[in-house]
């Protein structure tokens, strides 16, 4: 189903798991609005100066999926929709409107932003410009303000029950990765079932075994 739409190539879906399909097939971002589109007078604020923008139409076109997540008092709404929206409010932490939270295809929450974003479009596609997938055909980013030397070449195989082994750490604000088994991750990949969930300057949480697991340098 489709939600509200600004432009042709501006349609705003209402499923997240068709949005987090369509995401994963064309490596883009899924940015939710949590609103109320017929109330919210910052809800409304954001659609006319951001949204409904031609800077932001044509940048979404080419990196986001788009989806409302609506709380409306006077436009209809389905019980089902109603309720799955109450469902992703509780998911996501939602406390007020509008808030927005974009997701890798795989799911994981990069940037959110809670209540009305200044600025129009040039301040939000800055805040996801920073988070959006890379491709191979974007040049590396520049070098990350920490460096912690990294163990090259990669070590020997694991073993079964072998500790996981953190190699190097790329620190940054906005792409920090890590050296994990001789590969190179960001939050969010995996690695010989191995998942990272959080990089910090001088260690890493991965989860491992079911359980999280903390990962420092030797």
């Amino acid at each position: 189903m489709a939600g509200r739409v600004f432009a042709a190539d501006s349609a705003w879906l209402v499923s997240v798991p068709q949005a987090m399909a369509q995401a994963r097939q064309e490596n883009k971002l899924v940015l939710l609005d949590f609103t109320g589109s017929d109330w919210c007078g910052w809800c409304k604020k954001l659609a006319a100066e951001t949204f409904s923008q031609p800077g932001f139409i044509e940048y979404a076109r080419q990196n986001l999926v788009l989806v409302e997540i609506d709380f409306p008092r006077q436009n209809p709404q389905s019980a089902e929709l109603r309720e799955i929206n109450q469902a992703l409010q509780k998911q996501y932490d939602v406390k007020g409107y509008p808030t927005l939270v974009a997701l890798k295809p795989d799911g994981s929450v990069v940037w959110k932003q809670t209540g009305f974003l200044r600025g129009g479009p040039d301040a939000i596609i800055a805040e996801l410009d920073k988070v959006k997938p890379r491709t191979a055909a974007v040049p590396a980013s520049p070098a990350p303000a920490v460096v912690v030397p990294v163990q090259w070449p990669a070590p020997p195989a694991r073993q079964p029950g072998d500790e996981p082994r953190l190699q190097g750490i790329f620190y940054s604000a906005s792409h920090p990765s890590i050296i994990l088994e001789g590969n190179r991750c960001t939050v969010g990949d995996s690695v010989n079932g191995m998942r990272v969930l959080k990089i910090a300057p001088d260690k890493v949480t991965v989860e491992w075994n079911g359980q999280a697991k903390l990962l420092k340098m030797n």
